[in-house]
């Protein structure tokens, strides 16, 4: 379990304390009762039963400065309630309490301390309210810890009394509801953090209704907000300079976004669904000097978007969907200083694009190295400010006689254009094979998804035959567009497989999002075998299907797996569920997943020796709830207030390949002969076994060619 962050902040207020001249741990080892260590001066570490915090009073109360402790951060076993005041006569700077157990604190818990208590952390815990009448009596406190709990509402008053606290966390709980007035009694609270809760734009609108001018720092990453960030998606906040919205499904920045939050200077929108940045986006963020906008959707950035951000440093633009890096990216930017493009569609760097940069990162782009990146190629040999690391990421991966190759290296000759090329080569290049395509239908029979992998069981036309697997391509349905997320090869002969017509293709649905939309497109090599004039594309697409479970799995295998899964709700948001596995070996784990409205709410992980979970504070029904064994596949059922019968859905899907047209067949088929990068497929047959790496060749790039080409 991480360190929290209190505990951090209260180390270094304990080192900062220890500038006594003489200090010993004190002698506190009565196990199982409690056993303490000292990592700090003044600091003191304890583990216990349910009598530690009552040892350990008893033996800190006789200390004497220098001797004393600053901070005591203790861990108990089996503790749900705190109700006495144990720590009565102990003076402490800081105190943190867990024990994965608690969940009640008494009013007098904290009565009667020595002094003033400056720091409280109650994290890891299972506190489903704020202990207020607790807290009131500690008007000097300065940060307070409650993450990692069960916090589902802040309701007007639960901080009163608390005017001096600066720093409350309050991350990974299942806050769905915080009134406008609970954070009205603090107004001094400078760092607000509220990652990992529930919260959707309306409601995190209203909590921050109450927010003092004092606000500098908030994070709401990792919640439900969602649709465009606009200028009133939050209510102005003039102090703030850093802000958090990261891993929310947020769609696009408007114009004008977070007007009233002039003062940030770092803005986190990784991880969102963005792909529009309007013109004059970050016109009221004009003091911004990190941007963060990795792992969206963005395709173009035009010059208007970033126009007003004259002092920015970092910007990260990774995983994305850029097509070129172009003057009008970089010109407003005049103080830019780092820029990551990672993993875009990159294949042109205009050389009016060339800022003098510290860092600039072009990982897994496909740069197409001709004459029109001369003077970048110029630019990466001779820039000395760039680390080697750096300049190593630009990699080309056309023309086939330079693919691999560090275009840093790459000497100027060797950047041709097309009537170069024709001049300089005596001996024509021969003319790529035109591989025709088949009339042979491919359809999409059934789906299935268990919660974990995907299965898609393909009719093929007998007259297909003999064929061999190419490649598997995912696609996401993003508004009237379809963008190509996963591109993987498939390995497989139909002289292998039991009937030829029948053919199943397993991939791991670990990066892709549950409700979202997704087109699956499988390809075939009509023949079984290399390249000839006889050989054609034998394709098939499904339908968009949304990716929901439809409680169908794979055969099991001869392993640990469940045989029976029972899942009843015994009250609202309260799940009780129950397995029945065959062959459990000593160190299986049972994964117990809950789905409702197609997203997952709650997992947990069991021994498969008590397969038995109450999953609590889940959002309202109906439930789907999946359990699977190890690496088995999943069994999944419906719980609600009467437990509808399991039953798969299974999908005919049309081909659909009529529609398609004969140059995006082929572009397809382009893209399915490269070597495809960060391949997920996962085996169900030994034909489906991929073949050995090349570890000596860098990645080669698909995203260019299927997303231009279909």
């Amino acid at each position: 379990m991480p360190v929290p962050v209190l505990v951090l902040l209260l180390l270094a207020m304990a080192a900062a304390a220890g500038e006594a001249p003489v200090w010993r741990c004190p002698d506190i080892s009565q196990p199982p009762m409690a056993s303490c260590s000292c990592d700090l001066p003044h600091t003191l570490r304890c583990t216990g039963d349910s009598s530690a915090l009552s040892v350990i009073a008893d033996v800190l109360r006789d200390l004497q400065p220098p001797a004393t402790v600053s901070l005591l951060d203790c861990a108990v076993r089996n503790v749900s309630t705190l109700d006495e005041p144990v720590l009565e006569g102990v003076r402490l700077h800081g105190l943190v309490v867990s024990s994965g157990e608690l969940r009640r604190v008494g009013p007098r818990v904290f009565a009667g301390l020595g002094g003033p208590l400056q720091a409280l952390g109650l994290p890891n815990n299972r506190l489903a309210t704020v202990p207020t009448a607790a807290l009131a009596a500690l008007p000097a406190l300065d940060r307070l810890d409650l993450s990692h709990n069960r916090l589902d509402a802040l309701r007007a008053g639960t901080f009163r009394g608390l005017r001096n606290l600066t720093f409350l966390e309050l991350s990974d709980n299942a806050l769905s509801a915080v009134e406008a007035r609970a954070l009205v009694a603090l107004p001094r609270l400078r760092t607000l953090r509220l990652r990992g809760n529930r919260l959707t734009v309306e409601a995190a609108a209203e909590a921050l209704q109450g927010a003092g001018r004092a606000l500098q720092e908030l994070d709401l990453s990792g919640n439900m907000l969602a649709g465009p960030l606009g200028a009133t998606t939050l209510p102005a906040l003039a102090g703030l300079r850093v802000l958090a919205l990261g891993r929310n499904r947020l769609s696009s920045v408007r114009r004008g976004a977070l007007d009233g939050c002039g003062a940030l200077v770092s803005l986190s929108l990784q991880h969102n669904q963005i792909d529009v940045l309007e013109d004059d986006a970050f016109a009221a963020l004009r003091a911004l000097t990190q941007l963060d906008l990795a792992h969206n959707r963005i395709v173009a950035v035009s010059g208007g978007s970033l126009a007003h951000l004259s002092r920015l440093v970092q910007l990260d633009l990774a995983h994305n969907f850029l097509r070129a890096l172009t003057a009008d990216l970089v010109a407003p930017l005049r103080n830019l200083q780092e820029l990551r493009l990672d993993d875009n569609d990159i294949s042109m760097v205009s050389s009016e694009a060339l800022p003098p940069l510290r860092r600039l990162t072009l990982a897994d782009n496909p740069l197409n190295c001709d004459c029109s990146l001369a003077e970048f190629a110029a630019w990466l040999a001779n820039c000395t400010r760039l680390p080697a690391s750096d300049r190593s990421t630009a990699v080309c991966a056309t023309p086939p006689s330079l693919e691999n190759g560090l275009l840093a290296e790459v000497s100027p000759h060797e950047l041709l254009c097309g009537d170069d090329d024709d001049e300089d080569d005596e001996t024509p290049s021969p003319s790529p094979t035109k591989v025709p395509v088949s009339g042979k239908q491919v359809a999409l029979r059934a789906f299935e998804y268990d919660g974990f992998s995907i299965t898609l069981r393909w009719g093929v036309e007998a007259s297909a035959a003999p064929y061999a697997c190419d490649a598997l391509f995912v696609y996401e349905e993003v508004g009237a567009h379809e963008v190509l997320l996963e591109s993987s090869p498939v390995h497989c002969n139909s002289s292998q497989l039991p009937d030829p017509r029948a053919l199943t293709v397993s991939l791991s649905a670990a990066d892709l999002m549950l409700g979202h939309r997704y087109r699956y497109c499988v390809v075939l090599m009509g023949g079984g075998g290399p390249v000839t004039d006889e050989v054609a594309l034998v394709l098939g697409c499904s339908d968009v299907i949304p990716l929901v479970p439809t409680g169908r799995a794979p055969p099991p295998p001869p392993s640990a797996r469940v045989a029976s899964l029972h899942a009843n709700v015994t009250a609202p948001g309260t799940v009780q569920v129950a397995a029945t596995l065959w062959e459990p070996s000593p160190r299986c784990l049972l994964t117990v997943a809950v789905f409702a409205g197609g997203a997952l709410v709650a997992q947990e992980r069991l021994n498969c020796s008590q397969p038995r979970a109450l999953l609590r504070d889940l959002p309202a029904g109906p439930y789907r709830v999946c359990a699977s064994a190890g690496d088995s596949p999943a069994r999944c059922v419906s719980a609600q207030a009467q437990i509808a019968q399991q039953q798969g859905l299974g999908m005919a899907i049309a081909a659909g390949f009529a529609a398609l047209s004969s140059a995006l067949l082929l572009g397809l088929f382009l893209a399915a002969r490269r070597l495809l990068r960060r391949p997920k497929l996962m085996p169900t047959h030994q034909c489906f076994l991929a073949g050995p790496p090349d570890e000596a060749q860098h990645a080669r790039y698909v995203k260019l060619h299927a997303t231009t080409k279909l």
